[in-house]
């Protein structure tokens, strides 16, 4: 794929000295997804990939996740590196932190309501994983029995819309995955709120990620006259102007831009 008429066109802008701003996704897109979210660990030869991107001037480099913050901040420990968690709900840039679209005392109540109902109703059952993200919580049913795993996921969803109020909070699906967030944890959001902080004319937009939350910001990047880029085959990614096949060949492209920039 390096001969990839997306990538030439990259690769020109970069060559015509213009910037980029660079929007990453983790899980799926920078390392495989893994069996549970704590085994999908960033190893030496990532970090040191991010490292030089954080640190070369031609990239504005934004690791964009569904993970929290906090999760982010231990696994990548990168000077210069923007952490936006919970969909870009909680970013670390520049060397402060805020909170963007939500007011946690707020919010965090209503997901311990939601936390406590889906705990229940996963209670002694096989295969089902209740992930807290503090803003957020994730109900993660992939290694469930598939029947068992629809019909919990189905209950868990009508328990949630009944507990968090529509206009702070949406549900999320995915691959026998379902999450209750804040409203703003949206990345497309967090991509137009992202590039109208940079004020960089000439900078262009490339999004690499895997899955239908990435799907969301691929319409705003593509708006914005940027460049999304899929990751695997999990999803359709309809929006996607190229696909990758895996994690090593997206490394494989930013691995390039270093090089091309140089």
């Amino acid at each position: 794929m390096m001969d990839s008429n997306i990538l030439a066109r990259i690769l020109r802008h970069l060559h015509a000295s213009g910037g980029l701003v660079l929007f990453l996704d983790y899980d799926g897109t920078l390392v495989p997804i893994a069996r549970i979210p704590t085994e999908a660990q960033p190893d030496d030869a990532l970090l040191a990939l991010l490292a030089d991107l954080a640190r070369a001037p031609a990239f504005d480099t934004i690791l964009l996740s569904g993970r929290p913050l906090a999760s982010l901040q231990a696994m990548l420990p990168v000077p210069g590196l923007t952490l936006a968690g919970t969909y870009g709900v909680e970013i670390q840039r520049d060397g402060k932190v805020m909170t963007r679209g939500v007011d946690a005392f707020q919010i965090r109540p209503i997901v311990e309501q939601v936390k406590s109902e889906w705990g229940r109703l996963t209670d002694g059952r096989d295969g089902f994983l209740l992930e807290d993200k503090g803003l957020a919580i994730a109900l993660h049913a992939r290694w469930a029995e598939p029947a068992e795993a629809g019909l919990v996921l189905e209950t868990a969803r009508a328990a949630a819309m009944l507990l968090l109020p529509a206009q702070d909070f949406r549900i999320l699906g995915g691959d026998r995955f379902l999450e209750a967030a804040p409203s703003a944890a949206h990345k497309g959001q967090t991509v137009d709120w992202l590039l109208d902080q940079i004020h960089d004319s000439g900078a262009l937009p490339v999004y690499f990620g895997d899955d239908d939350k990435d799907e969301e910001a691929f319409a705003v990047i593509r708006r914005r006259g940027g460049i999304p880029i899929g990751v695997g085959a999990r999803f359709p990614l309809e929006s996607a102007l190229e696909r990758l096949p895996s994690p090593e060949a997206v490394r494989g492209w930013l691995r390039r831009f270093l090089e091309d920039a140089q």
